[in-house]
């Protein structure tokens, strides 16, 4: 698992490694000659003719980039350095950092940030190091500062920012005004989630954390209950297949889904569930679906009911979402393709009430989900209060929205708050976006796989098919699972966009790839 913390994360990580006795003067010097290492290996490659432009801040940031400039110029590298910050606002640091520097003869000079506008072109073919502010970064640049972003943007030189792109909110990613655009980001020690995260993911470019000696002892002082997988993780989380099972040893998923002759996102679940590794599929589906979904996925059990839309369960069919529920299944799944209907609304509200495994809502359920509960309650719904413990939701932005009573903008523009609030649910909430969020537990997952061209149809469908079979295969660890779940669906995305592209993905295939990277790692 790789760690994310936030700005005041950050901020703690420095105060107890110098508590420690880490001065923070020596850390510095490792964060710059970090950077400066990556920048000679990766972007000179030896060439002492390539220019080299730090822009730096009064803040320790600014104090990293100057450092960073003394050191390639010591190692015969053409730098310049432009402080733009007030000569009266440096820290401590970076006073000391522009003495050596000048001591250096580094060729350094403090400007205002307009003087960098010009029409000449300084800015071209050369490395720009952008340290003007670093993680602690909150609001958004203005005046002078927002123009020179936006003329440094303009250039295609390559740009590198020390610990986290200017403009850009260490904690949560948002962007008010403008950010560097980077082609490169080196952070320090701990991955930082304003850059995990759109729309600071956007700036970041490729992501390097360097490694620059922060003592254990200091970084387990700091809580992170935030974090991101990469691929060596499935192999670790993925449940392990003994050789002496059978397919009731691998879970017995019920997935109620599916209208009147719509029966493609009950497959996609199905297929979806099987493929990740799934027993037995019992899908719980109006009698017109029969003929498709046994010619399309034979393997599943089907268990159908003739319930007209606008009337209430029959006896017959409540008894056998009963049976299923209650006797049979070790997870269910209801709502894709669901339709919204006085029949479906009664299944929900059934399945709430008796339901005691893992219950994953998604699609038309969700909004049943909130339509039940406020009746029963008889007030709005509290993802807090009225979430089991067992009930994994995944909702997309406006889903959420709707769920929370929020305005489908301010949920957008507030995702990681809204996340750490729903960290202390009951359940798990999954957050559908171009960088999904898990919650629950006390804990965020921050996903960091996946890609615009799974944007179609059937996509979710195939999420909950995964997420089901994977929490029916270890059921100690179900946030986890949930969180693999994610990563496992956004992986075969990029597999699949490597094969086919941007634009020609379709659910099926994905869920079929799905199976590739479960032979990958198992």
């Amino acid at each position: 698992m790789i760690k994310l913390v936030d700005s005041n994360g950050a901020k703690k990580l420095d105060e107890e490694a110098q508590k420690l006795g880490m001065s923070g003067m020596v850390l510095m010097e490792r964060a710059a000659l970090s950077t400066a290492e990556f920048i000679k290996d990766r972007l000179l490659t030896g060439d002492k003719d390539k220019k080299v432009i730090a822009i730096c801040g009064s803040g320790n940031n600014g104090g990293d980039g100057i450092a960073c400039a003394r050191i390639l110029h010591e190692w015969g590298f053409n730098t310049e350095v432009f402080v733009v910050g007030k000569e009266e606002k440096f820290t401590n640091q970076t006073k000391a950092q522009v003495g050596l520097a000048v001591n250096s003869e580094v060729e350094l000079k403090i400007v205002e940030p307009s003087e960098l506008i010009t029409d000449d072109d300084d800015f071209k073919d050369v490395v720009i190091i952008d340290a003007i502010f670093g993680v602690g970064f909150k609001g958004k640049l203005e005046g002078d500062l927002a123009k020179l972003a936006r003329y440094l943007n303009m250039f295609n030189s390559v740009k590198v920012a020390i610990d986290i792109p200017s403009g850009v909110n260490g904690s949560n990613g948002k962007v008010e005004s403008i950010a560097i655009k980077c082609d490169y980001t080196i952070t320090f020690s701990v991955n930082k989630t304003g850059i995990a995260v759109y729309p600071g993911k956007d700036y970041v470019g490729e992501v390097i954390v360097a490694d620059i000696g922060f003592p254990k002892k200091a970084l387990d002082m700091v809580s992170c209950n935030t974090f991101t997988f990469d691929e060596k993780d499935i192999e670790y989380f993925l449940p392990k297949r003994e050789e002496y099972s059978n397919k009731g040893d691998f879970g017995k998923i019920l997935i109620i889904a599916g209208s009147e002759e719509m029966c493609g996102a009950s497959y996609l679940s199905a297929l979806a569930a099987y493929r990740t590794g799934a027993g037995l599929v019992r899908i719980f589906t109006p009698e017109t679906n029969r003929t498709s979904l046994q010619n399309l996925i034979p393997e599943a059990i089907l268990t159908t009911y003739d319930d007209s839309p606008e009337t209430d369960m029959k006896a017959d069919t409540e008894e056998k979402l009963y049976k299923a529920v209650k006797e049979w299944a070790d997870a269910v799944v209801i709502g894709p393709g669901f339709g919204i209907s006085t029949r479906s609304k009664s299944i929900v509200k059934k399945v709430v009430d008796i339901s005691e495994v893992t219950t994953i809502i998604d699609a038309d359920g969700l909004r049943l989900f909130r339509e039940v509960t406020e009746e029963k309650e008889n007030r709005k719904l509290d993802l807090k209060k009225d979430l089991k413990t067992d009930f994994v939701l995944t909702p997309h932005i406006k889903e959420l929205s709707d769920l929370l009573y929020l305005p489908k903008e301010e949920v957008k523009d507030n995702i990681i708050d809204i996340a750490e609030k729903l960290k202390y649910c009951k359940g798990k909430v999954v957050i559908k976006e171009a960088r999904t969020l898990v919650a629950g537990e006390g804990r965020c997952y921050i996903n960091n796989s996946g890609n615009s061209a799974m944007a179609k149809a059937g996509s979710g469908d195939v999420l909950t098919g995964i997420i089901a079979a994977l929490m029916v295969g270890d059921k100690l660890r179900p946030f986890m699972m949930v969180a693999l779940g994610v990563y496992i669906h956004g992986l075969a995305g990029d597999i699949l966009k490597e094969k086919k592209g941007s634009h020609g993905i379709l659910a099926r295939e994905l869920a079929d790839e799905v199976a590739e990277v479960m032979k990958r790692y198992a």
